[in-house]
């Protein structure tokens, strides 16, 4: 999209103050597959990755450098601390506190959320990452919409990061095959293609499969099928096979 493109970015910049739409029950990775090809996951449980995750990336992270935290990241036109900071906004936010944060920027809600995202970002990088292992409990999550995405938007973000800064890499799980399905379950949120739904996505590290058994294969590792989901058009030279699908 060149815009960017974690799920809060584009989903919120078109929801914020708008009604809420229901999401799909089924959490487990795989929804839509048959029923046992994964666990069901509950949202308690869901919420505990979450924590999980952002207390990782505040510990891990540290050892990025001051002047890697001002390389672009692979969201868009953000820098790496831009998008650390968008992930301690959304991990302190509540609905409101959200609505009001937009609302006072006088901006459209997009361009709104890049701009709290800049502006935060201009903070050291060592107390963003204070904040968020502070904040990691939060459990603001997007109207109509459960925690699988704000596990896809930790996952999703910290590889916009690692990627670029050479920071610590997470292996592909079953969270990540988790926050692959946010996409695809939230389509109309994200604005994944009816073309992205129908593709059979395998990912080669860690044994998982998402998507119809019958639809085009896509391989690649999980975090990659995941980035390429998320709309970040640099990764797909790391998949094989239907990569087409992606655009």
């Amino acid at each position: 999209t060149g815009e960017p493109g974690g799920p809060s970015e584009r989903a919120l910049g078109s929801r914020v103050g708008g009604p809420a739409r229901t999401a799909p029950k089924r959490r487990g990775p795989g929804a839509g597959r048959p029923a046992g090809t994964f666990p069901f996951v509950d949202d308690d449980v869901i919420r505990a990755w979450t924590a999980e995750e952002r207390r990782r990336i505040a510990r891990d992270l540290r050892i990025i450098s001051d002047v890697a935290w001002d390389l672009p990241s692979l969201c868009g036109a953000w820098r790496c601390r831009d998008v650390l900071a968008h992930l301690v906004w959304l991990a302190e936010s509540s609905r409101p506190r959200v609505v009001f944060d937009v609302a006072k920027t006088f901006r459209p809600p997009r361009r709104a959320i890049g701009r709290i995202a800049r502006k935060l970002g201009d903070s050291d990088p060592s107390s963003l990452l204070e904040r968020l292992d502070a904040a990691a409990e939060g459990r603001f999550v997007l109207p109509g919409a459960g925690p699988q995405v704000a596990l896809a938007e930790v996952l999703t973000h910290r590889a916009d990061i690692t990627r670029v800064t050479d920071g610590p890499s997470r292996s592909s799980d079953e969270r990540t095959a988790l926050a692959i399905e946010a996409y695809r379950d939230l389509w109309w949120y994200f604005g994944v293609p009816s073309r992205v739904r129908g593709a059979h996505l395998v990912a080669d590290d860690a044994g998982f499969e998402v998507g119809p058994s019958d639809g085009p294969e896509v391989r690649g590792s999980g975090t990659s099928l995941l980035l390429a989901l998320a709309g970040r058009p640099n990764v797909r030279s790391e998949l094989r096979g239907a990569v087409e699908v992606f655009g």
